[in-house]
């Protein structure tokens, strides 16, 4: 009987534990310290996030991931719904241009998105900007709009699955920019651990 008690008691504390690592945020740890600093930003639309890469006279570029017939045509069936979360499908590549800063806050604000900001090497952001857009240009002929995310789409070379969705390809974007995860990712639900008012600081502060 203490045996039993006992099992079950050890089963439900794992359960708890495994429950509350998986809802717990995953944490961005941004470079310490990366040389000619500019802002970007994370995005997080209800279960998806995106990336936001700044550009030249003040510009900005969002770039999302997700399931083509899903997050591009906007087939959002139970048959697609389903098929997006137990197989591979083909994965879709979007992207949407922002003249500024306030614009891009002002229609994150519209879509009740949530932001994100890190600061990160501009190098590392113009390597990162050049790679996805070459990937995005490799697919033009598969081009779509989707009015409803604003995001303009292409079929992407990497399947998009359960476990690689939207969350885990923000992830490998912020890997190429030097920040590291930590925490279970599956869905958008990421905090930094970078104080964005000290950073925008050091920013308006900083000399090239």
């Amino acid at each position: 009987m203490q045996l039993r008690y006992f099992l079950a008691l050890a089963f439900t504390s794992i359960i708890i534990i495994i429950t509350a690592w998986m809802f717990s945020p995953a944490l961005i740890l941004p470079p310490v310290q990366p040389n000619y600093p500019v802002l970007v930003h994370i995005t997080e639309h209800g279960l998806h996030s995106r990336l936001v890469l700044p550009m030249n006279q003040g510009e900005l570029i969002q770039y999302a991931y997700g399931d083509w017939k899903y997050y591009a045509l906007g087939q959002q069936d139970w048959e697609n719904t389903i098929a997006a979360v137990l197989i591979p499908t083909q994965g879709a590549l979007g992207r949407r241009i922002f003249t500024s800063l306030t614009e891009f806050q002002q229609t994150s604000q519209q879509e009740q998105a949530t932001i994100l900001s890190v600061a990160v090497a501009s190098a590392k952001v113009e390597q990162l900007r050049q790679e996805l857009n070459q990937r995005f240009d490799r697919q033009l002929s598969t081009y779509t709009e989707n009015p409803d995310t604003g995001l303009t789409l292409v079929r992407d070379e990497q399947d998009y699955t359960l476990l690689h969705n939207s969350n885990h390809e923000l992830v490998e974007w912020l890997q190429a920019l030097d920040c590291r995860v930590r925490g279970f990712v599956l869905w958008a639900n990421f905090r930094t651990t970078q104080l964005v008012s000290t950073v925008v600081k050091q920013l308006s502060n900083f000399k090239p």
